[in-house]
Parts: structure tokens; sequence; C-alpha cells
């Protein structure tokens, strides 16, 4: 039987001198709840209550990744490996709900953390199918995601994009957000969406180590696609639905 590297403890924490202000004071409020996120995500991982762990977890990810950042105002903060931990804890959780594709993406946000080489190395290898309808993922940042989602209609694949960018802030003040659609025929494995100034390659193809995976290329900047600045459609996004 496989065993998992599963790190669930407590996140140290450090003080720092806070500035003045709303967002600080958000911010802090916010932080402050990374140890309960990650005590309440290990009692439900322990009751096999993998669904609530999974929320908890969530939400240990991405305030652990932000308040780090913020580390200066957060009056928290958290070591490279205490954050690759936390999104661990999320894949385990996807991994023991039946996801390993979404516990594949969390485990890759962090690589190079000796937790995720080893978890990795844990999850079954993909199996092809050649129906692309699902969800392609690729990370925004932040413990939040870029998302494709393919669905069947009658003539063809419906193809949708909702891409964000993941500012500074974004976890406070909300992210810059960008989108699209467009359609390809069942018997193709790319296609183009074109309009005005915006031009944007997808092409599908399949990795027999990481799976199914979406492709695509930007020709322009987001504005010239209609996104909010700096979102982009570009780089690679893997199935996990």
């Amino acid at each position: 039987m496989n065993k998992w590297l599963i790190f669930i403890s407590m996140l140290p924490l450090s003080s720092f001198s806070f500035a003045h202000s709303d967002f600080d004071t958000e911010l802090r409020s916010e932080c402050a709840k990374v140890k309960s996120y990650a005590n309440s995500g290990k009692k439900f991982y322990d009751q096999k209550q993998y669904q609530s762990a999974l929320g908890q977890f969530q939400q240990q990810a991405a305030w652990s990744a932000f308040c780090q950042m913020h580390n200066g105002n957060s009056g928290v903060a958290f070591s490279e490996h205490a954050i690759a931990t936390a999104f661990n804890n999320v894949g385990l959780s996807y991994f023991k709900l039946g996801k390993p594709q979404w516990a594949r993406v969390w485990f890759s946000v962090y690589p190079d953390a000796k937790n995720s080489r080893f978890n990795l190395k844990q999850l079954p290898f993909p199996q092809k199918n050649p129906n692309l309808t699902g969800i392609y993922v690729q990370y925004a940042g932040f413990g939040h995601w870029n998302r494709i989602e393919i669905k069947r209609t009658k003539s063809a694949y419906q193809i949708q994009f909702n891409g964000l960018y993941m500012g500074l802030n974004s976890l406070i003040y909300g992210p810059n957000m960008g989108s699209f659609e467009t359609a390809m025929p069942f018997n193709q494995t790319q296609a183009t969406y074109k309009v005005d100034e915006c031009k944007i390659d997808l092409a599908f193809k399949f990795d027999p180590k990481a799976g199914q995976q979406a492709i695509l290329k930007q020709n322009s900047g987001g504005s010239g696609c209609g996104f909010g600045h700096n979102v982009s459609a570009n780089g690679v996004y893997l199935k996990v639905e």
C-alpha cells in the first residue's frame, strides 16, 4: 500500500509591527485565522470528512501564501515549507475524494518541496481519454486557478475560458478577470479564438505523466482581448475533471 507524506501540523507564526490602514486591519484579521483553518482542516481530515477538510485547507493555503507576501504588515510569517505543506494538505484531501488530477495540480504548485515530490510520485498515471470535455486549470496565484471548461454540444466542443490576475492585494480587493468563448469540431484538436486584435490559439495533447493538456498561445496583451489588466490566457492547462 502506498504511503503518503502528510504534514498537517500547525504553521509557525512570527510577530511584526503593523501599519494602520483599512487594508492592514482586514489583512491582520484574515491572517490570524490561518491557524484555525489548519486546526479545523486536520480535525475534519482525521475524521475522514474530506470535503469539509478541503475547504479549510484551501483557505489555509491561500491565506498563508498571501499573508507571507505581506509579512511586514500581516502579523505573521510562514516559511516556504509551511506554505507548501498547506498546498499539499489540499492535494491530499482531493486525493481522498477520488480526484487525483486535482491533487496533482495542488502538489505541483511547489514541485521542489520534499512533501510535494513524494506525494506526486504516489499518484496513479493518468489514463488517456479521447473525450476532451471537462475542466482544465492553470495556477493563477494565492490558491486560485485560471479555468477552461469544455462542454459537448450537438455539433462541436464549446470552450469557455475564465482567467484571473491575482495581484498583490487580490485576496482582499479581488482579482482582475477576463474571459472568452469559442468552439472546436469533434474531430479536431486545435482551435482559434479571434476577435479584433485578439488571437488565441488552442491545442490539446496528452502527456502520459501529467494527463490531458490544453496549450494556449495569445498573440497580444490582455487588453487586446478585452481582459482585465495583466490577465493572460497563455500557458499550459491540465485537465482535472
